[in-house]
């Protein structure tokens, strides 16, 4: 289903409707695909951070960011030492290079390794029931 982008894409009966389809089971997910290459954001990147000590602050800090689309705590290895993993999105070089030098800053220059999107290979959401 296309979804118009505006301030409140859905009426109050139409949310309605989607929050009782999500309780009875009619409707398991909803959620948006975001194709950031049609919205100019050529620049992506992963960037893997040695993880630093979160609090809920600082969560809250990195969840404020809109030019982040997932963050992800992993468990660390004597190999790889990185846990927290930042989806970066920016439509210039020098723009992902400053968003990741601001991060870098916020979570006290705990050492990371940016891993840059060479080719997305699917644009669909994983569907454990296929």
């Amino acid at each position: 289903m296309d979804i118009q982008i505006k301030s409140q894409p859905f009426s109050a009966d139409e949310l309605r409707q989607i929050k009782k389809d999500l309780s009875l089971g009619r409707l398991r997910r909803f959620g948006a695909i975001v194709d950031h290459q049609k919205l100019k954001y050529s620049y992506n990147a992963l960037v893997a951070w040695v993880k630093p000590a979160l609090n809920s602050k600082l969560t809250l800090q990195l969840k404020a960011k809109d030019y982040l689309s997932h963050i992800y705590l992993r468990k660390a290895h004597p190999d790889w030492p990185f846990g927290l993993y930042t989806m970066i999105h920016a439509q210039t070089q020098k723009e992902l290079d400053a968003y990741i030098q601001e991060l870098s800053k916020l979570l006290g220059d705990c050492g990371f390794k940016v891993l840059k999107t060479i080719r997305e290979f699917k644009k669909t959401s994983f569907n454990p029931y296929i």
